[in-house]
């Protein structure tokens, strides 16, 4: 009886983990671009910057827990898309989800795409042309000069509320799970278990 129902639990606390906080997953596999002039025109925002902060993130993606590196920049010259003196970049964690290792104080060129799972947010990776700026020697010699952001902006505050709200993500992602998507599923389990545990306790009561 008691390996039975241990059983029973174990089963339950793995269904329970895998629904409720399920994560993405990643596999880097990619062909690397070599035109900068390529890069541009396939990048939403293409920009140099030095990095003022780097701050794990787990965004709550309707339940599906992605697991990001936000990279706050100092933004200093632009070749699209970016009008702002600063930008906060999504990447994934580490090379083999082909995530970028940035440096704290370093500029970079970053090529940035739109992020998937969320609006008004950039992602950048290993799959890009971002790159250190001190080794961008031949791209900026292909892009040109760049101009200057004219939109005078903070976005410490804006990192801040990320790093808050990321203290919160399991309980939103428990919620989505539970409430929006998979409250049947745990009513049929729960109604296995109790259904489970009556018969062996009516069992145990009839050997006594």
């Amino acid at each position: 009886m008691n390996r039975f129902m241990m059983a029973l639990s174990v089963v339950f606390i793995l269904s329970f983990m895998s629904l409720v906080v399920p994560s993405k997953s990643y596999a880097c596999s990619c062909a690397l671009q070599t035109d900068p002039i390529k890069a541009v025109e396939r990048s939403k925002v293409v920009f140099s910057g030095k990095v003022l902060a780097i701050e794990p993130q787990v965004l709550d993606i309707n339940g599906i827990l992605d697991h990001k590196i936000a990279v706050h920049f100092d933004v200093e010259k632009s070749w699209k898309g970016m009008n702002q003196t600063q930008a906060i970049v999504l990447t994934n964690l580490g090379e083999p989800s082909c995530g970028y290792t940035f440096q704290l104080g370093e500029p970079y060129l970053v090529f940035a795409s739109d992020y998937n799972f969320k609006e008004n947010m950039l992602e950048t990776s290993s799959c890009s042309l971002t790159k250190k700026l001190t080794n961008a020697t031949l791209e900026l010699s292909k892009m040109g000069q760049g101009i200057d952001p004219i939109e005078d902006v903070s976005l410490k505050d804006k990192m801040d509320t990320m790093s808050y709200t990321n203290k919160w993500t399991l309980l939103k992602a428990i919620y989505h799970r539970l409430v929006r998507y998979h409250l049947l599923e745990f009513v049929q389990v729960g109604v296995i278990l109790t259904i489970g545990a009556g018969l062996l306790l009516i069992r145990a009561r009839r050997q006594s």
